[in-house]
């Protein structure tokens, strides 16, 4: 990495830094981009070099999160034996990290920055099929797949998606609530008695 490529990472990493930082003081609606980049120390323009509003810091924040995921995953699920159990085991990691490091204001902007994003050309973080959280996901699926414990009537691919789908409904009804209820808690009871049922049997 060159100078030049240095510095425009620190760059970044302050305007985030301090951007997140302000949001858990004040609250996101209170900070503006002018008091972000004071306390990053750059001109108030420099912020629109790298993001368009304030809640495409909160976008760029879930790429973070999906690397803590991949890291998670490559750590941690091996210990487990069959695939159903990787599953509940990473969503229950998942469910830890957004309602502790997150938290649920966070996941609105997050939601709200996705769904009103300017004429579909903002980013889609949280359908991105790149996302390690998809791959993660398919990879179990496969997986399940090859040893014969999950159905395969279905593509991997396609049992991903509708997963993380069903799992998406869980963070939009914390949003809703305004964190009203245990996240993991209310995941994991949703993925043992409905997710992972309808991944043992096929349709008839």
């Amino acid at each position: 990495m060159g100078r030049r490529e240095e510095q425009t990472g620190k760059t970044k990493a302050a305007i985030m830094n301090n951007a997140l930082r302000l949001f858990r003081e004040k609250g996101y609606d209170s900070v503006s981009v002018e008091q972000i980049t004071r306390a990053a120390g750059v001109a108030k323009g420099t912020f629109y070099t790298y993001f368009e509003t304030k809640s495409d810091i909160i976008v760029e924040e879930f790429w973070r999160i999906d690397r803590y995921y991949k890291e998670y995953a490559s750590r941690n699920l091996r210990r487990y034996k069959s695939p159903a159990d990787k599953l509940t085991a990473f969503t229950r990691a998942q469910m830890r990290y957004v309602r502790d490091e997150v938290g649920v204001d966070n996941l609105k902007i997050l939601y709200v920055n996705q769904t009103l994003g300017s004429g579909g050309k903002r980013e889609k973080v949280i359908v991105d099929p790149k996302r390690q959280w998809y791959r993660i996901i398919e990879g179990l699926m496969a997986e399940g797949q090859a040893d014969g414990s999950l159905r395969s009537d279905i593509e991997a691919s396609e049992l991903a998606q509708i997963f993380n789908r069903s799992i998406r409904s869980v963070f939009l009804d914390w949003c809703i609530a305004d964190g009203g209820f245990d996240l993991v808690k209310e995941a994991l009871k949703y993925c043992g008695e409905w997710l992972l049922p309808a991944l043992y049997h096929s349709v008839r």
